[in-house]
């Protein structure tokens, strides 16, 4: 069992897959990112490694996250074995959605179990203007691909932009009103130093 030091179990571990993405999200990276070589980071014996000392510590629930983790190669495999690790009770992923369509049901397969969706808009005209490269309706597949596949409960993840999609906001909670999901609202947050789009742009949660 893994303590902090104020005696609180620890037992949820995040594993950040690559810092690759197939989007470009405005208040997130530039067009033009440079992204660090796939040699340069952790291979998947090393992350299975790590996930099997981590649940031999008492960490029982595991999420993957980016970057955008489908884009790693072999994601459904490296799932599979992280699922199968004893002691493993949770494992989720946080994804874009944009390649769910053709994965969710073999992450499902595999052993993923929830899956948290980014989405900051239901227009596609704001969805490609804020994400530069995505196609809302590639999302909404996947979204869609995801709930028939049993990867509940889905969360939809909203970061609200000022002048991009504060209008979004009640047609995206109201999304709740039929469809069994979480939506969640998020302030953007300052990467790498607060910018003039972050200190001009951030709608807070107050």
């Amino acid at each position: 069992m893994a303590l902090d030091r104020f005696g609180r179990i620890i037992h949820y571990l995040r594993i950040s897959l690559t810092d690759h993405c197939n989007l470009r999200c405005v208040y997130c990276m530039p067009e033009d990112m440079t992204f660090r070589p796939n040699p340069e980071l952790m291979q998947d014996d090393e992350v299975l490694l790590l996930a099997r000392l981590f649940a031999s510590l008492g960490f029982d629930k595991f999420r993957l996250t980016g970057g955008e983790p489908t884009v790693r190669a072999k994601i459904v495999d490296l799932v599979r074995g992280i699922a199968s690790i004893p002691g493993v009770r949770s494992l989720s992923m946080t994804t874009n959605g944009v390649l769910l369509e053709k994965l969710a049901q073999p992450l499902k397969e595999a052993g993923l179990q929830r899956v948290n969706i980014s989405l900051d808009t239901l227009n596609p005209i704001r969805f490609k203007a804020i994400t530069r490269w995505g196609s809302f309706d590639k999302v909404w597949a996947g979204i869609m691909a995801a709930e028939q596949a049993g990867l509940q409960p889905i969360k939809l993840n909203a970061v609200i932009v000022r002048g991009f999609n504060e209008e979004d906001v009640v047609p995206m909670a109201r999304l709740s009103c039929t469809f069994p999901w979480q939506i969640r609202f998020i302030e953007m947050m300052p990467f790498g130093g607060a910018t003039e789009l972050q200190r001009q742009q951030v709608v807070t949660t107050q």
